[in-house]
């Protein structure tokens, strides 16, 4: 709704708050002046976005030391003086339009609103909060922001203010812990966002009853609701996905001392898809599908391989049959398998866990201990080898996705059937797989959307990357069950 400054100091205020949909973090500091404190003004900013040391020194105590008359003179005079003679701030501004007020408060500066007059003082005093640029370790990309989000909340709602300059951007602050208290945020966009979403995701933190709050996973937990192996909620540490998501009508989960924020809903066509996507033209209809491959890929590769040693034997000939799966090698197929596979698993748990400059030592031993001493000694075949380190170069795409748990298990639970079962096995394990996404929900959504249920209008963000300017001017919905 569109207002217009009026005389009566009240009503600006309702308006701008109105206008904020009431955010906590907009502050408004009522000072009272003249001789018998009669005339009135607020000062209105959003807290975390202004030098507040600067707006105490050169805007609120000049006004208290200066402004002791009973009466201004007329209205144009008064302000003018106030912002050419009183106030210290490096840049003023005087305005009667509303707009530009809600402009001002959005850009950080701060908004002198008089009660009897219809022109406001725009004073420059904000101070964006910024961490250092520092890399995002876990979402590393060659095109397009660099930096990540930190462990204060506060930081991070002033850098997504940065991103998304509306008024409309709107911060809910709620806490939980009996014992500590941590604060969480919601983050949308108020006129854009769905609001069957953003009612059942309030709805699930209603249900959060506990102790206390050290990682965001307790409440995406609870938030999620049903337990799965895939993941339900995509968690992100870069600011450019997370302002995406809250243009694109999406909820935001901000948990206070954690830099991994959660979006609301996520479907698994978000896992397929990375922030340069977004920034280069390059692999725009085929980057997407070939994720998609991957995924399955590292899920299923290594049952294929298991069942064509046990079922491929009397249709392969000698020579093939030796040359792809097995020649007299100590270890069945299915053991050279999960042992290569436990191996990788804890020489990557090891790179993440021991000190930088051990890495070196473990990707030098790793090859050495994994492939030619085990080749060597005739433990395993090498294109046993070679499967394996195919499944994880493939599961390395979704390495901080959140899909990590899904593939991880249900590479072990493919192998088993793959063994007992062949082929079949494979068939009626995906086809599980399948009717098992296919009932899962984010917060309502259907997790396999636009896919299915089929959505044409979603397809141009899905499996590939459509123009750039239909995405940003399109209107995204969410086939959800809430509203």
């Amino acid at each position: 709704m569109s207002y217009t400054l009026q005389e009566d100091l009240e009503n600006n205020i309702n308006n701008i708050k109105m206008d904020f949909n009431n955010t906590f973090d907009l502050s408004i500091r009522e000072i009272k002046f003249g001789i018998n404190k009669k005339m009135k003004l607020n000062v209105v900013f959003l807290g975390g976005l202004v030098d507040t040391d600067y707006l105490q020194n050169s805007v609120i105590l000049r006004i208290m030391d200066t402004l002791n008359i009973d009466k201004p003179l007329i209205n144009k005079e008064f302000i003018n003086n106030v912002a050419n003679s009183i106030l210290s701030a490096a840049s003023i501004k005087i305005t009667n339009s509303y707009q530009d007020v809600l402009d001002a408060i959005i850009q950080g500066k701060t908004v002198l609103v008089f009660d009897g007059f219809l022109e406001v003082i725009i004073a420059d005093t904000a101070k964006w909060k910024e961490r250092a640029l520092e890399e995002s370790s876990g979402e590393r990309t060659p095109n397009g922001m660099v930096f990540g989000f930190s462990e204060n909340a506060q930081t991070n709602i002033n850098v997504l203010r940065g991103m998304v300059k509306s008024e409309q951007f709107y911060v809910q602050k709620m806490n939980f812990g009996s014992v500590a208290k941590t604060d969480v945020y919601l983050l949308f966009l108020h006129d854009t966002v769905d609001n069957g979403i953003l009612k059942e995701v309030r709805k699930r933190l209603e249900k959060v009853d506990v102790k206390y709050i050290m990682q965001g996973r307790v409440v995406q937990e609870i938030v999620d609701g049903k337990q799965t192996l895939f993941p339900l909620t995509l968690n992100s540490e870069r600011p450019d996905v997370i302002a995406s998501g809250i243009l694109e009508g999406r909820v935001i989960l901000m948990v206070d001392g954690n830099p991994q924020v959660m979006i609301f809903p996520s479907m698994f066509t978000d896992f397929l898809q990375a922030p340069d996507d977004y920034t280069t033209n390059y692999g725009r209809f085929s980057i997407r599908i070939i994720r998609l491959f991957a995924f399955l890929t590292t899920i299923f590769l290594s049952g294929i391989y298991v069942a064509l040693d046990k079922y491929g034997g009397d249709r392969l000939s000698k020579k093939v049959y030796e040359s792809l799966v097995t020649k007299n090698e100590l270890l069945p197929t299915i053991w050279e398998v999960i042992i290569l596979i436990i191996l990788f698993r804890v020489v990557i748990d090891a790179c993440n866990r021991i000190p930088k400059n051990l890495v070196i030592l473990i990707a030098l031993i790793g090859p050495i201990l994994i492939g030619e001493t085990a080749i060597t000694a005739n433990l395993i075949h090498p294109v046993g080898l070679i499967i394996v380190g195919l499944t994880f170069i493939t599961g390395t795409l979704f390495g901080n996705s959140g899909l990590t748990a899904a593939f991880s298990t249900l590479r072990f639970i493919i192998i088993i059937l793959a063994y007992y079962f062949g082929y079949l096995g494979i068939i009626i394990g995906a086809t599980l797989i399948l009717m098992h996404m296919i009932s899962l929900k984010s917060v309502g959504v259907p997790y396999l959307s636009p896919l299915i249920p089929f959505r044409v209008k979603e397809i141009k963000d899905s499996l590939y990357r459509g123009k750039l300017e239909k995405l940003v001017n399109s209107k995204h919905g969410y086939p959800d069950e809430n509203n």
